[in-house]
């Protein structure tokens, strides 16, 4: 099963921009704070660190489309050291992607954990959500599944939130929960380009029906 379909373009684009960007936005912030208070040593320091993390990440990112036998204590250390950064949460999320791959949702449970926790990012913090949501939801732990949609997430999530809560539902055998749901989900924007949300709203009205028969 595939957990990580709706998120990955998503991702993909976030890694290009903290690639391209990252370090022009660290060193935007740095500047301003050394503008203000003459924090000199201070902003060379963070722009150093932050230079390392991107090349850090760059490699581990290298490593991780190879399959490099050693790239997963690489991640490990690289998450450790660079903790502090958004690369540890990409590096952290890739780890839960091989780990899924793999079949050891513990592990992705424990990645994806460490990004929720951690992560200052909205954008990010829906992603892990959603991701982790999909891993309990494979394992048939529901509660744990819905207890992480809730409350909101940004407007670009509100589709994947709501259909994957109505996929829990249905899983659940609560037909009428997963037809809100999946209904919330059709007012979502986007929603019109999902063929496969009108697919299970049209089936769960047909076994609905059936059913009254």
């Amino acid at each position: 099963m595939d957990v990580y379909s709706s998120e990955e373009q998503q991702v993909e684009a976030i890694k290009r921009f903290w690639k391209e960007y990252g370090i022009t936005i660290v060193a935007g912030t740095i500047l301003g704070l050394g503008g203000l208070y003459g924090f000199r040593y201070y902003q060379g320091h963070q722009l150093a660190q932050a230079e390392q993390a991107s090349t850090g990440f760059e490699r581990l990112l290298q490593a991780q489309e190879q399959q490099s036998a050693d790239w997963v204590q690489d991640a490990e250390r690289y998450i450790e050291s660079n903790s502090k950064t958004a690369y540890a949460t990409f590096a952290a999320m890739l780890k839960a992607r091989d780990a899924v791959l793999a079949g050891d949702f513990s592990l992705a449970e424990q990645q994806l954990g460490w990004v929720i926790a951690n992560t200052k990012d909205p954008v990010i913090d829906a992603i892990a959500r959603l991701r982790l949501a999909r891993v309990h939801l494979q394992q048939q732990q529901y509660s744990q599944a819905l207890a992480l949609l809730q409350g909101n997430m940004p407007v670009s999530f509100k589709l994947q939130q709501q259909e994957l809560k109505g996929d829990i539902h249905l899983a659940q055998g609560n037909a009428e929960a997963a037809k809100q749901a999946y209904m919330l989900a059709k007012a979502s924007e986007g929603a019109q380009a999902n063929q496969l949300l009108k697919i299970k709203l049209d089936e769960l009205a047909h076994v609905q029906t059936e059913g009254m028969l």
